[in-house]
């Protein structure tokens, strides 16, 4: 009985002490990767030979072989059949003797899928858009808007809303309320606009969709700006009548593009709007309709907007001939992505934009302009090397002859100085 006590226990210590012999490869190079270097450390398609007890932890691997090719655990993943993990052993993954355990720079996790269907989002914004039956805010447009050009010169009359009792917006809605008429650029007031009501274009909106994606639709559309007594004050007459009196500055076309951007978050016919699916559009937008656009977004304070327009005109629109004119409209606009951008071009191109004849008009309309493109070219020249500064004594020194004949001591610069 004994010895078969005896002869079980030493077979099961035969079982826990077996080992397995496998390989180890690296299926790419591995690096050691740091802020100012990079080494590769294992070439791929290295071998390192490896002997494990069978019940042993692969976390104990994994540790060996990232301390003796001096790489980081965490930068590596090895896989067998499936990927290894720390809890892992050959036994728990059927490894036999000679197989071959693959390692490589740790992958990152795929993103999850979208909780929704950005093209089906897109889709029925589309077609919201386009339903005017349960829209209930009108815009009033100019069916034939003067072109860019006579509307940016630095001559321009402007155009305020007027609120229901007559007084101007109150002061503690600054932030989020509608431009004061300063920011209204445009050749017409809406006493004109009012006369020829007959003339005007009707485009239909849903005030929720212009609120929730505008600070200046919802100041505009708010019941109270402020409260005296028991009437309220200062609130727009938009609010009300849920009319917008669009400035005559800009077209139909300028507004639904507008829309179509506060309805999908983009606008089908620019380039930076490539992803939109379906058919590509057959509509074209020219530079005077994206200035006019980017003029409206800074107006009505769509950042979103304007900052999509700014890069399709740095994008698909600057050249030689254009850039003087989207240059002078930063400054209208504040627009200061395309500004930057059209200073860059200014410089890098500045034989072929400063002698063209679009540059030296408008620059005429805009003269305080000429001094930012001429302190970015002054910053392309290079600094004059400065002249070492002789050192004094050193002639009287050699005429003197201290030393020696024909000799001179070298001066010692004060290092108090």
């Amino acid at each position: 009985m004994a010895n078969n006590a005896g002869g079980r226990q030493g077979g099961n210590n035969n079982q826990m002490n077996e080992h397995v012999e496998f390989t180890v490869r690296a299926e790419e190079d591995l690096y050691l990767t740091g802020s100012e270097n990079t080494i590769r450390r294992v070439q791929a398609d290295t071998n390192y030979s490896c002997l494990m007890l069978k019940t042993q932890r692969f976390s104990s691997l994994f540790r060996h072989y990232a301390k003796y090719h001096g790489l980081r655990k965490d930068d590596l993943e090895y896989f067998f059949v499936n990927m290894l993990e720390n809890e892992d052993t050959p036994e728990s993954v059927q490894l036999q003797r000679g197989d071959i355990i693959m390692v490589r720079k740790k992958r990152k996790p795929e993103p999850p899928e979208p909780a929704a269907n950005d093209t089906e989002f897109f889709v029925d914004m589309k077609e919201l858009l386009d339903d005017e039956e349960h829209m209930d805010t009108l815009f009033l447009v100019h069916p034939s808007p003067p072109s860019i050009s006579s509307a940016s010169g630095t001559n321009r009359k402007f155009a305020s809303i007027e609120s229901s009792s007559g007084q101007p917006p109150a002061s503690s809605a600054a932030k989020s309320s509608p431009p004061s008429s300063d920011d209204f650029k445009c050749e017409a007031s809406y006493e004109n606009m009012e006369d020829d009501s007959s003339a005007l274009v009707e485009i239909r909106a849903h005030k929720c969709v212009l609120t929730a994606r505008a600070d200046y639709f919802k100041a505009l559309f708010r019941k109270n700006l402020g409260v005296s007594g028991s009437q309220q004050s200062g609130t727009f007459r938009e609010s009300k009548e849920c009319v917008i009196r669009v400035e005559p500055c800009f077209g139909p076309k300028i507004v639904r593009l507008m829309l179509e951007f506060l309805y999908t978050n983009r606008i089908e016919c620019l380039k930076v709007s490539t992803r939109v699916p379906g058919p590509p559009s057959n509509h074209s937008v020219s530079l005077d309709e994206l200035l006019s656009l980017l003029h409206l977004a800074d107006m009505w304070q769509l950042r979103d907007l304007k900052r999509m327009v700014e890069h399709e005109l740095i994008r698909g629109y600057m050249n030689v001939n254009t850039v003087a004119r989207m240059f002078c409209a930063t400054d209208d606009f504040h627009a200061k992505r395309l500004q930057k951008s059209c200073l860059e071009f200014i410089v890098d191109n500045y034989r072929e934009v400063t002698g063209s004849v679009a540059f030296q008009e408008e620059m005429k309309h805009h003269p305080h302009l000429c001094i930012p493109v001429l302190k970015a070219a002054a910053d392309l020249i290079p600094e004059p090397a400065h002249k070492k500064q002789r050192t004094s004594g050193v002639n009287d020194m050699k005429e003197s002859g201290a030393g020696g004949v024909g000799m001179a001591s070298s001066p010692v610069p004060d290092s108090d100085a």
